[in-house]
């Protein structure tokens, strides 16, 4: 009996303890946190609702392109010619140097470009210019603008129909596109010959890896598969300004990244075509470092050859009238009612602190309160006496001389340990070049710029303490610096050449 009125009054005890605790702080502050949860939860759904779209209205994304996107998934592709192919198909990728990621080229000025594929014989070189393709096929390739895509920025044409023509069997595959080599398809970059590829009628269309081109074979018009004298110099005459003679009018000798002028970051990009050619054994003509030419550039007139109109490949994706409008709640709405929670947060801090002694206590010990600005100390220090004074002194000279026997005094052998872990001088990092400046526009805080750099190792960013850069092959000094995952050089020193 006595057992269990203890366990009784153990148990009331506790329940009391509870409800102290629960209660310590005010009801109001229970039915803030109450509001602010279920304010939080709403804003959560609504703006990921309001996030939520189908396939069909991501095209809304594309409406004032100049063409309508692609929306590419490699295993079904989106666009759909508008019939069956005729013959063996192949779904083909590629991206051109200087436009897309890591660029400064995000939507070239023309959004389809010529494709002709090549069909050679499984048992010829097919490297050798003087080797004639089996079967060639013109088509287009569009570039893919979807940022949802896995080939933004490329050009694909997702079901390439290589016609009736083509007889079952085994090939190897090349493919070039406006003023670019042809690119001979292989299983690994080292293979001296190309994949064999088993064509038939009626079959799946054969997935081909993302291709990467060289640029550079202008001349003639259609290409020769070579990158030579006559290519650089008809580069040379219509480099810059000089793009509007009778020469280079309504052609295109050099405009590699599709941007409207004949520039330095074109030069680059020719520049890294021969050096990969001549990697590869390839016979190159030899150019000097930077051509002797102006740096001020107009703007090309019908920069591009025209495009053939037979064989169409490409079905476009519905046009805006088609789209239909996303559904859902507004990301805005969702905004202002995290914010309202955030809000929320902030008053039970402010309630908190005036109500709560020990919340009060230590914010104030967190910031220092106090008029001057330091910690305020609660004891009062009271007057030393004499005896007290004489004393402190006696200590004082004491621990002195204990410090001064304790002290330690480095070794020679430490004092070279401590000479080889002292950090290297502060050039050591300096890293210079000669490279193609292109601006980019002002920084965060309108006081410097952003640059892009390129030279043979291709194109880095660049930032620029002062505002008076200009467009034009210099001479760069600067320290490589990593700030908010953005790696960038930061230039010390700019001289034009």
């Amino acid at each position: 009996m006595g057992i269990n009125i203890l366990r009784m009054a153990r148990n009331k005890r506790s329940k009391k303890q509870i409800f102290q605790l629960f209660t310590q702080y005010g009801i109001h502050i229970w039915a803030i946190l109450i509001i602010a949860n279920a304010v939080m939860l709403y804003a959560y759904q609504f703006a990921s609702h309001a996030a939520n779209k189908s396939d069909t209205t991501l095209n809304i994304l594309n409406i004032n392109t100049p063409t309508p996107s692609i929306q590419i998934v490699p295993s079904t592709p989106s666009i759909q010619p508008s019939s069956a192919p005729l013959g063996p198909s192949i779904y083909l990728a590629f991206s051109v140097p200087g436009i897309g990621s890591g660029s400064s080229v995000m939507k070239p000025l023309h959004f389809k470009r010529t494709l002709t594929v090549f069909l050679f014989s499984p048992d010829v070189n097919s490297l050798n210019h003087t080797v004639k393709p089996l079967y060639t096929i013109q088509g287009t390739a569009t570039f893919d603008s979807n940022p949802y895509s896995s080939t933004y920025t490329s050009f694909v044409s997702p079901i390439f129909d290589l016609g009736s023509d083509v007889k079952d069997g085994n090939y190897q595959i090349a493919f070039r596109t406006n003023l670019s080599l042809r690119t001979l398809i292989k299983q690994s970059q080292t293979d001296i010959g190309g994949e064999i590829f088993s064509l038939a009628k009626g079959n799946d269309t054969i997935q081909i890896p993302l291709q990467t081109v060289l640029m550079g074979d202008t001349i003639p018009n259609q290409g020769d598969n070579s990158i030579d004298v006559s290519d650089y110099n008809a580069f040379i005459n219509c480099y810059g300004s000089k793009n509007t003679s009778t020469f280079c009018k309504g052609k295109n000798y050099g405009d590699f990244n599709d941007d409207g002028v004949i520039d330095g970051v074109d030069y680059n990009i020719l520049l890294r075509s021969l050096d990969v050619l001549s990697q590869e054994g390839v016979a190159a003509p030899k150019l000097s470092p930077s051509p002797m030419i102006p740096y001020r550039v107009t703007r090309l007139k019908n920069p591009t050859t025209p495009i053939p109109t037979k064989n169409k490949q490409i079905t476009t994706s519905p046009t805006a009238s088609t789209v239909t409008p996303p559904s859902g709640g507004n990301p805005i709405i969702g905004f202002i009612l995290f914010l309202l929670f955030i809000i929320i947060i902030g008053a039970i801090g402010i309630v908190l602190y005036f109500k709560n002694e020990k919340i009060h206590n230590l914010i104030n010990t967190l910031i220092h309160l106090s008029p001057t600005g330091e910690p305020s100390s609660e004891e009062t220090e009271t007057p030393e006496t004499p005896e007290e004074i004489q004393e402190g002194q006696e200590k004082s000279t004491e621990q002195a001389v204990e410090d001064a026997t304790t002290t330690a005094i480095p070794t020679p052998a430490e004092q070279i340990v401590q000479t080889k872990q002292s950090p290297p001088p502060a050039n050591s990092s300096i890293v210079e070049k000669d490279c193609y400046v292109k601006t980019k526009g002002s920084d965060e805080t309108d006081t410097g710029m952003w640059l892009l750099l390129t030279d043979d190792n291709g194109a880095i960013n660049a930032h620029y303490a002062k505002k008076d850069a200009k467009d034009g092959f210099c001479k760069v000094k600067g320290i490589m610096k990593t700030e908010n995952d953005k790696t960038f050089l930061e230039i010390l020193e700019l001289t034009a050449e």
